[in-house]
């Protein structure tokens, strides 16, 4: 239990017979006036969104989070850590967390992060092939991952490409600099302490989602997403690129579609110093709950 909020662990097997753990965030005093289903980033699990879903479950939004295969706890208990499966593999798992969450009377959105955020972009414009996203209200891309703000250099892409190809489960690390998530070093330390971060990726996963990233621009894919969405990201960001996600917002095709530019932000909004973290936690509130 937390504070105004009944925290619940629970796993969820796949229809492949994977278990991925997830933690729902559900108001103590009232029922949920909407619900929301997170994608995290790279690198991290579902607890480190404890303090935002708190106050989410406070405003009567019910959220619920998977630790994707290859982090968190579902890493830990498979010790499968940095290997999603496959990028097709990280999209069913979202399609069916959304048909196995939904209920009728209940709005629906979806947020992604970082690399969360390109998969559910990824996912929004394959509305013809995964059934769960005509079941959603809105969605939020939190810093998604359409381009990197540093591009990985030829000297590594190409060599990365090809052995991606020919040892695909090979494990490295990805050099993800913690400095760039916040300006709070407060948080900056908590992300560098949690024992179920990590950055080790297999190599065929990093290729899978920089592939990903640069297909949404090259192949216009955001042209394919109807989804009410909220892009939110903050032009400071040492990690995602803003333009990258720019450019992704203006080639969607939604009629209620958003870039929220948050001004010199770092690449977790929702982990910067007060009160900007505040200001983007009540962003995502009243944005979700002017679609319900």
């Amino acid at each position: 239990m937390t504070a105004e909020a009944n925290v619940i662990s629970n796993w969820f097997r796949t229809k492949d017979g994977h278990e991925l753990y997830t933690k729902t965030w559900k108001s103590t005093n009232q029922p949920p006036t909407a619900m929301l289903i997170l994608v995290h980033g790279f690198g991290e699990h579902v607890g480190r969104y404890d303090r935002m879903f708190t106050y989410f479950a406070q405003q009567g939004i019910e959220s619920t989070g998977f630790d994707q295969r290859g982090w968190g706890e579902t890493a830990k208990k498979t010790s499968l850590f940095g290997n999603n499966g496959g990028y097709e593999t990280a999209l069913k798992d979202i399609d069916e967390t959304i048909k196995s969450i939904k209920r009728e009377e209940i709005p629906l959105f979806l947020m992604g992060h970082s690399m969360g955020g390109g998969l559910i972009l990824n996912y929004l414009a394959r509305g013809d092939t995964f059934e769960g996203v005509k079941l959603l209200r809105g969605a939020i891309a939190s810093a998604p991952l359409v381009t990197l703000s540093m591009p990985v250099p030829a000297i590594k892409y190409y060599p990365l490409q090809f052995l991606a190809k020919f040892l695909p489960s090979i494990t490295i690390k990805a050099g993800v600099d913690p400095a760039g998530i916040s300006h709070d070093e407060e948080e900056i330390q908590k992300y560098k302490d949690d024992p179920l971060v990590h950055d080790y990726a297999t190599l065929a996963t990093l290729k899978g989602f920089l592939d990903a990233g640069t297909d949404l621009l090259k192949k216009s894919l955001p042209k394919s997403i109807k989804t009410p969405i909220l892009y939110s990201h903050g032009d400071a960001d040492p990690i995602n690129s803003f333009n990258g996600c720019s450019d992704a917002f203006e080639m969607t095709s939604s009629e209620d579609k958003e870039l929220k530019n948050w001004k010199g932000l770092y690449h977790e909004l929702h982990n910067e110093k007060m009160p900007e973290r505040q200001q983007v936690t009540d962003y995502y509130v009243e944005w979700m709950k002017k679609r319900c």
